[in-house]
């Protein structure tokens, strides 16, 4: 058997917050129940019946009288919301006295005001959040404004665009004019770059390879170990991931001993004849035969061109040092001399085997790329180097090229200093005797 006993229900304002305390006790003794009053004291419990109706009644009062504390609560909260309105209302001049602050200064203004104050309706504060945010905004479009004052005093017929529009054309060009004038200057600029097209039009020069270089250009890769050839230890660094790996530090030497040949072939007046005979070196081989003017092979050697010369040649003429036509008249004997090549740089010599053996028999040095699947003694000038990869052939046929110019060039500079010595105009040829003696001035140049 249920008896409830409702006390009484407390409401107060403290500090701007409402608080209800609502206080319930239910007592249970037995058959009788008493409650804390003391008009109730020493009567008898009632039948059963009457228990029920009267729980019923005193549960229907207790809801009652909860709708009323709750419609008290929402009319003060309400009252109270109203008050705080009309009194932000009655101030009209707010802006006014918000826009004399910054941000702030509005902010310790707002943090400087008591807790209870504001956080007694969340309406209220977020009334006040709205007006600060309108307030950011519109300050944020003045200084925009400020911003573009600048440009707009050095172009006043320059019509400014809106926050929310896409910059105009002449707007956009006037900001990346004066972008660039200010910023232009500023950051680093990378000179040290690896450029492959560069390694045909403008290759480097012997002294000016580097091992960095020649590693960007994957020089020092090799074959695999399975395809090593015993001859070419010296040669190797080391192994890594089944392929052997050359000494860069070789190579270079290597390099530049073959690159002082070239040179002086090409100084004495002697004939350099390029070959390679893949497809992405056709380039960097007629390049290199052009600067040392010389001869290329680029798309099949034919077997007996240097040990089987061909029974009817075309005619032939006599030039000097300086590749002037003598118009002397050869005899029968010197036009029916075969003439060969004084140096012959092979990019690919496994691949060119009758060139090789052509050469060996005639007793003409070679200068070729050796890599490790490659006997190095089939050639005069070997190159330990990659000779798959078409960078690598590029650079060092890049190389000789470059080398064989500068030979060139100091020939054609002793032949011009010996016929202005002599009064000779430099179109004229110049007979034996003078050649002889341009050699020797530029092999004393060298």
């Amino acid at each position: 058997m249920r008896q409830a006993v409702q006390a009484m229900e407390a409401m107060h304002v403290s500090g701007g917050r409402i608080v209800r305390e609502v206080i319930s006790r239910r007592c249970f003794s037995g058959s009788a129940i008493r409650s804390t009053g003391d008009e109730f004291k020493g009567q008898p419990a009632e039948p059963e019946k009457q228990d029920e109706e009267g729980s019923k009644k005193e549960d229907e009062k207790y809801e009652r009288t909860k709708k009323i504390a709750r419609k008290e609560e929402l009319k003060n909260s309400k009252s109270k919301d109203t008050e705080l309105m009309e009194r932000l209302r009655g101030q009209k001049n707010i802006l006014e006295q918000v826009s004399g602050m910054t941000v702030k200064e509005f902010e310790a203004v707002l943090n400087s005001t008591p807790r209870p104050t504001l956080g007694r309706d969340e309406a209220v504060l977020r009334k006040f959040r709205e007006l600060l945010k309108a307030y950011v905004r519109r300050d944020s479009v003045r200084r925009e404004f400020k911003s573009s004052s600048a440009l707009l005093a050095q172009f006043p017929n320059l019509a400014p665009t809106g926050k929310a529009e896409p910059y105009s054309a002449a707007e956009l060009a006037v900001r990346q004019r004066h972008h660039a004038a200010l910023m232009g200057n500023l950051g680093s600029v990378v000179r040290s770059v690896y450029k492959p097209h560069m390694l045909i039009s403008n290759p480097p020069k012997p002294a000016r390879v580097s091992l960095e270089k020649m590693l960007a250009c994957g020089v020092h890769l090799g074959h695999s170990v399975a395809l090593w050839n015993r001859k070419t230890q010296p040669f190797l660094y080391g192994e890594y991931d089944g392929i052997h790996i050359i000494d860069l530090n070789q190579t270079l030497a290597h390099l530049k001993r073959a690159a002082a040949a070239v040179r002086g072939v090409a100084q004495n007046g002697g004939l350099v004849l390029f070959l390679g005979l893949k497809e992405g070196q056709m380039r960097a081989v007629r390049e290199a035969a052009r600067r040392c003017n010389g001869y290329f092979v680029i798309h099949k050697w034919t077997p007996g061109t240097i040990t089987n010369a061909l029974e009817n040649p075309k005619p032939r003429l006599e030039v000097d040092m300086a590749d002037i036509p003598t118009k002397r008249q050869l005899s029968a004997d010197e036009g029916a001399l075969n003439i060969k090549p004084d140096l012959i740089v092979m990019l690919n010599p496994l691949e060119s085997q009758v060139a090789v053996k052509e050469a060996n028999q005639a007793r003409i040095p070679t200068v070729g790329i050796v890599d490790t699947n490659c006997d190095p003694g089939i050639v005069t000038y070997p190159i330990p180097a990659n000779d798959d990869s078409v960078r690598s052939t590029n650079l060092i046929c890049g190389v000789l090229g470059r080398a064989g110019e500068a030979g060139y060039k100091r020939r054609l500079s002793a032949v011009h200093a010996y016929k202005s010595a002599l009064g000779i105009p430099l179109e004229e040829p110049v007979d034996g005797e003078g050649a002889a003696e341009a050699a020797q001035g530029a092999g004393a140049a060298r």
